[in-house]
């Protein structure tokens, strides 16, 4: 307790450094700057006021040392060492990731970016493990890929082959080609750096672009499926590039560039990289559900959790072993979770340790940020910066193109993949080690990409912007083209986006579900089109335009239009000329529901019955009616009232178990009422229950 004591000062006045640092500067500079005659207004005159301020800055972060030097100091030992760590990383989290949110465009990635500079070993200096924090950090991606795992399915990563395979390829073949044509011709680096820092810059953060992609709830738009595709890809390609690092390094004991020692590396690896996934993917397959349903029949959520993070930790193992990330073996076990009826609690059970690792890696990347040698740097930083995030995003946007992607959605990739990545600094870090880039390079190469991704957030706020400055309004503009829908499989079409079409379309993108809507005003469809929602102008009953939003392929749609004539024609359409579409309409009265039915509706919702239900139950109970005669009462009327309906008041589809459609509360057991009609009989009543 007394080493605790004695270090609470030195948290308190770490922390502080903004305030301080801030103090002392003002109390240098405040008689020089009264003193001023008048503003400089010559390029001497402003240099030679601005360096003084510049030097004090940079001196900030030793003057607090001095401060906390000057605290009563104590040994620690290393237990004690850990925890003031840990209490460090918190606290700084707890400050900064609140007061950068408040930042328009802020994220809270920034924020714990900004918490890392401070705490790190070119700010404060305040962690001492800081190896050993950046490798418990990396499981921060670990757990974020797997829950992107959870909430896909194998069909639907399926669909997306187009993107990841061709558009990914492409975007790491043309980055890595024209940042190493730059590199070789203006700066001079030899033919082997100059692949390796193209290759490097080419790839992108996953954990930042994919965070931020879920902040903003874009991960189901055009953008951001493009986007995810690309950096599944980059993981992919991330294999191939520390394979090829130590083959062309001058001390390779193969004499630099060989073809064959590739090729024989290649070969091995995708050997053992195709030996790993189909034991993953087999063995998932075999043995999740039923370990799963064992666990679960023994009610003990202890272990249900920590047989999830054994899953976690064994399938990140097996692919570190093949030479793989162990990004990747954690999302193809949540692939595979993601097909049992587990997945919804697995996906809360991670939730915590997912956001805490997620924040604490952010936190060591900006610990890899040295300020002294961006301000000793800075025009070259700036320009290697600036080249980075205009030409990858030029590139990037030209590739989108060619794939068919729209210009302003492919600007919006562009930007979000113009930033560097993670593992670029476990690149240029194995460059080091072979010999092939120089340290002072490499240092300036860190700093260039943890910036680029500390701007991710601002730079997605920049594409949104854009969107809504120039999304062409013309209807011709906002009709559906059937190559942006073309990767689309097993999704939701929702006919209709208005209010219920937009909550609809809102529940959707929270799970990651894809759909695309369709509508016939203009205004709503031009509304969408700037949040880079898969909204699309056209008439719902017609045939070609159901076709062209891949209605053939949809497993469900929603049918929320305006009048009861249009609902019945989308309806007539999808039965007749796509029969595998499940359809669930809202109808405007019971007649109108009969009327669905008829023309082939799966399921109908009247649209007033339920809220008006809802609304006489609170009012019955508010006079003191006993619940038990309140639900007796509202059962009665609602089942007088729909008695000609087929089904009612709770849709549930449920397909392989990978997803749930449940229209009430999802947080405890209720108990439904549905009403069917068996063949040559009346009508019986079943129960059915849902849990999530």
């Amino acid at each position: 307790m007394k080493s605790v004591q004695k270090q609470a000062p030195k948290l308190v006045v770490g922390i502080l450094l903004l305030g301080a640092g801030a103090f002392f500067l003002n109390r240098a500079e405040k008689s020089q700057l009264f003193q001023q005659q008048g503003i400089a207004t010559s390029i001497g005159k402003v240099t030679s006021t601005t360096k003084p301020i510049v030097l004090e800055i940079r001196r900030i972060p030793q003057r607090v040392k001095k401060l906390i030097e000057l605290l009563p100091h104590q040994e620690v030992n290393e237990e004690e060492a850990s925890l003031f760590d840990i209490l460090y990383l918190l606290l700084a989290s707890v400050i900064f990731v609140p007061l950068f949110q408040k930042i328009p465009g802020g994220s809270p990635v920034l924020g714990y970016l900004a918490a890392g500079v401070l705490i790190g070993p070119y700010g404060l200096s305040i962690i001492r493990n800081v190896h050993e924090t950046k490798a418990i950090a990396e499981f921060g991606v670990v757990f974020l890929l797997f829950n992107i795992g959870l909430e896909l399915s194998v069909e639907r990563l399926s669909s997306m082959k187009k993107y990841v395979f061709g558009l990914g390829s492409a975007q790491v073949l043309a980055t890595t080609a024209a940042v190493g044509v730059i590199a070789h011709c203006f700066a001079a680096l030899p033919g082997p750096a100059a692949i390796v820092v193209g290759s490097g810059l080419a790839l992108s953060s996953t954990a930042v672009v994919l965070q931020v992609l879920q902040e903003r709830g874009e991960s189901t738009s055009r953008h951001g499926r493009a986007t995810f595709s690309v950096l599944l890809f980059q993981d992919l390609a991330v294999v191939v590039l520390l394979i090829l690092i130590p083959l062309i390094s001058p001390n390779s004991s193969k004499g630099g560039v060989g073809f064959q020692a590739i090729a024989e590396a290649m070969g091995m690896a995708a050997v053992k990289a195709v030996a790993a996934i189909t034991a993953i993917i087999a063995g998932g397959r075999l043995l999740l559900r039923p370990i799963y349903k064992q666990i679960a029949e023994n009610q003990n959520a202890e272990i249900f959790s920590a047989n999830t993070l054994l899953v976690i930790f064994g399938t990140s193992l097996l692919t570190a072993r093949a030479g793989l990330s162990m990004a990747l073996g954690a999302f193809l076990a949540g692939l595979l979770l993601a097909e049992t009826e587990f997945s919804l609690q697995v996906e809360s059970d991670i939730a915590p340790y997912r956001g805490l690792l997620l924040g604490l890696f952010f936190m060591t990347v900006g610990m890899s940020i040295d300020p002294k040698l961006l301000l000793s740097n800075f025009p070259a930083i700036s320009v290697i910066l600036s080249l980075l995030i205009i030409g990858k995003t030029l590139l990037v946007t030209f590739v989108g193109r060619v794939f068919g992607v729209s210009a302003i959605a492919a600007i919006r990739v562009g930007l979000l993949l113009a930033p560097g990545g993670e593992f670029a600094f476990v690149a240029f870090g194995e460059a080091v080690n072979q010999g092939l880039l120089s340290p002072q390079l490499t240092s300036l190469l860190f700093l260039v990409v943890g910036i680029s991704m500390a701007l991710t957030p601002w730079l997605a706020a920049g594409g949104q912007f854009l969107a809504s400055k120039f999304e062409q309004h013309d209807v011709r503009s906002l009709l559906p083209v059937e190559s942006e829908t073309d990767d689309l499989q097993d999704h939701i079409i929702i006919l209709g986006f208005g209010r219920v079409g937009q909550i609809i379309a809102q529940l959707l993108s929270e799970r990651l579900i894809p759909f695309v809507a369709l509508d016939a005003g203009s205004d709503r469809v031009a509304a969408g089109r700037a949040l880079d929602l898969p909204v699309y102008f056209g008439d719902s009953g017609s045939r070609e335009v159901l076709h062209k939003i891949g209605a053939e392929r949809a497993c469900a749609a929603a049918i929320t239009l305006d009048t009861p004539g249009a609902n019945y024609r989308a309806v007539w359409a999808l039965n007749k000329y796509f029969p595998n579409v499940k359809t669930f309409v809202r109808a405007h009265d019971v007649d109108h529901g009969v009327n669905l039915e008829k023309a082939g509706a799966t399921a109908v919702v009247p649209e007033t019955l339920e809220p008006s239900l809802q609304l006489a139950a609170a009012v019955l109970a508010q006079a003191k009616l006993p619940m038990s005669e309140i639900q007796e009462t509202i059962n009665e009327f609602r089942n007088r009232h729909l008695s000609e309906l087929t089904e009612f008041t709770v849709v549930c589809y449920v397909r392989k178990f990978s997803w749930l459609w449940i229209f009430q509360s999802y947080v405890q057991i209720e108990v439904f009422h549905l009403r069917r009609r068996k063949p040559n009989s009346g009508w019986h009543t079943s129960n059915l229950m849902l849990m999530r």
